[in-house]
């Protein structure tokens, strides 16, 4: 017999995570593998879940119905599939809310958005990390879920006997695995981390901008599209893509981009003029920024407008460096005592700029925003002039977000052919498959991570199904999690290795540039249960989870 299991997950964020649970609660043995040598994907640093006619939204007194939920989602995202948007809209509550609250998830925040009539945005204390770990403390304690992490896969065949055969290659060694499984699920992501992917698949009918930037994890590069269309899988939408504007150059890192938004500031363009409601929905001003002719903008505010940037993606970064690291820094930032000599500093025309801040402040003054209607006379909206200095000016470019296509599924998250057909034993949930289609071409909020939950879930007991059908005698399930051939690093207290760049090891550094920039002792995270040492067991594996937090 082969090794392998009855399942083969590939992909470890919240879709992966999802399918593993599923199909381990329906009796079958499941191998995870693993690009990092940490689970949890991107959701670790993402936000609420949208659900419909929850128990919080009862509590709130809000009134919501799968059928008001199906209106909003259609209604925003133009051409969502409405099979899949029926089916979110009525499972959400009970197979999302209801199956996180039973591992230990509360859910208390509730927040109203644009794409909805009533608020349906769920967060569980803060970022979706609150909800990643109590997955991944019920999915390490189970012994019928095995992990091969550090791993991605590098191929997937059919035997001759029918059985799907993964290959696994191990990212810090090079070597490479074969196991074998009646049934794989793909949960491996987009591929907005691959540009060259990004540009072949750019929206259709707008120009590819002088400069992109990368705005997700290092993972996100695609491979599980390949992956389907080798076994004959159908592709969708895949110019249907998120992408951000507000993309702020890494100092650290510069082809990749911080997430940057501020309440106190405007935008301007090259010519030194406002072009949007800067307060409008990403609907509205994303389109106009990139149908500009530079595809890029100024973010202008004053000293007091510091107080509102809010920077996401950058870890290391804190109210104590973000002078020395962003504002004071000219390689990202211009900082001026007048508007006239910000505007020399960045290139743009001074007069314009200052005409457009003074126009901005008239504005302010009299409550109206008589050019793009981002404040009117009653409606509340705390704005204050542009007119203490310094003055600040960020440039900021789109960056890549999200994919609202990837391989075509029907809706038993089974991959299909071009003809329709559901290819055997391959099933696909997640960001891979632009969350089937449910946000249409634009992205909503929380509807990416929810729908991800049920989708795996779909998908988990779909493959335990297929896998119980075509029963996998001839597979022998691996006895444990699997270790890379390579030497794990350890870290000592006078240890340098987190500063190298090693292949494999993208977790294990960017952790440790965190816990030095904060000056974080060692034992901040490690433990008893879980020492200065490569992962071995279990335990060390949940006691791990508690540090998550500490960066997350």
């Amino acid at each position: 017999p082969r090794l392998g299991a009855d399942v083969i997950v590939g992909g470890a964020g919240i879709a992966g995570i999802s399918a593993a649970l599923e199909a381990s609660a329906a009796g079958a043995n499941v191998l995870i593998v693993e690009k990092s040598s940490v689970a949890g994907g991107h959701a670790v640093r993402a936000g609420g879940f949208a659900m419909v006619d929850t128990p919080l939204q009862k509590k709130k007194g809000i009134e919501d119905s799968p059928d008001l939920a199906m209106q909003d989602l259609l209604a925003w995202g133009e051409d969502a599939d409405p099979a899949w948007v029926r089916q979110f809209a009525e499972r959400s509550r009970a197979d999302v809310f209801d199956w996180l609250t039973a591992f230990g998830v509360r859910f208390n925040i509730l927040l109203d958005t644009p794409e909805g009539s009533v608020p349906r945005f769920h967060f569980a204390g803060g970022p979706a990390v609150n909800v990643i770990v109590p997955m991944l403390r019920e999915a390490f304690a189970r012994d019928n879920i095995r992990w091969h992490m550090n791993a991605r896969v590098g191929k997937i065949f059919r035997a001759d006997d029918g059985v799907l055969v993964v290959r696994s290659i191990e990212t810090r060694s090079g070597a490479e695995r074969e196991f074998a499984a009646a049934a794989v699920i793909l949960a491996t992501g987009g591929f907005q981390s691959n540009l060259e992917m990004v540009r072949a698949n750019w929206h259709e009918g707008i120009e590819w901008p002088g400069r992109v930037l990368l705005g997700v994890g290092p993972y996100a590069t695609g491979d599980g599209l390949q992956l389907g269309m080798d076994l004959g899988a159908a592709v969708t939408r895949l110019d249907t893509q998120v992408t951000f504007v507000n993309g702020l150059p890494n100092p650290r890192m510069s082809h990749r981009s911080l997430h940057v938004s501020n309440a106190a500031s405007i935008w301007v363009d090259d010519t030194g003029r406002r072009f949007v409601n800067e307060a409008a929905t990403t609907k509205i001003s994303e389109p106009a920024v990139l149908a500009s002719a530079d595809q890029n903008f100024w973010m202008i505010f004053d000293a007091r407008g510091v107080r509102r940037l809010r920077i996401r993606d950058a870890e290391w970064l804190s109210p104590a460096t973000i002078g020395a690291e962003i504002l004071d820094n000219p390689d990202v930032a211009g900082k001026a005592n007048t508007l006239t000599e910000l505007a020399e500093q960045i290139g743009l025309p001074a007069d314009a700029l200052e005409t457009t801040v003074e126009r901005y402040n008239a504005f302010v003054a009299t409550g109206e925003d008589r050019d793009f209607r981002r404040f009117s006379p009653g409606d509340g909206a705390k704005t204050r002039p542009i007119e203490k200095a310094p003055f600040h000016a960020l440039q900021l470019f789109p960056m890549t977000r999200k994919n609202l296509g990837g391989l075509a599924v029907d809706v038993d998250a089974r991959v299909v052919d071009a003809d329709g057909k559901p290819i055997p034993g391959l099933l696909a949930a997640g960001e891979l498959t632009g969350v089937a289609g449910i946000n249409g071409r634009y992205g909503g909020s929380g509807t990416f991570l929810a729908p991800s939950v049920l989708m795996g879930r779909i998908a988990g007991r779909k493959a335990a199904e297929h896998a119980s059908r075509d029963a996998t005698d001839f597979v022998d399930y691996v006895d444990a999690d699997i270790g890379s051939t390579a030497d794990a690093a350890r870290v000592d207290a006078d240890a340098t290795t987190w500063q190298q760049t090693r292949a494999g090891y993208r977790h294990f550094e960017d952790s440790h540039r965190v816990v030095s920039a904060r000056d974080y002792a060692c034992g901040y995270c490690h433990t008893a249960d879980w020492p200065a040492s490569a992962l071995v067991t279990r335990q060390a594996r949940i006691a791990r989870l508690e540090s998550c937090k500490n960066c997350h």
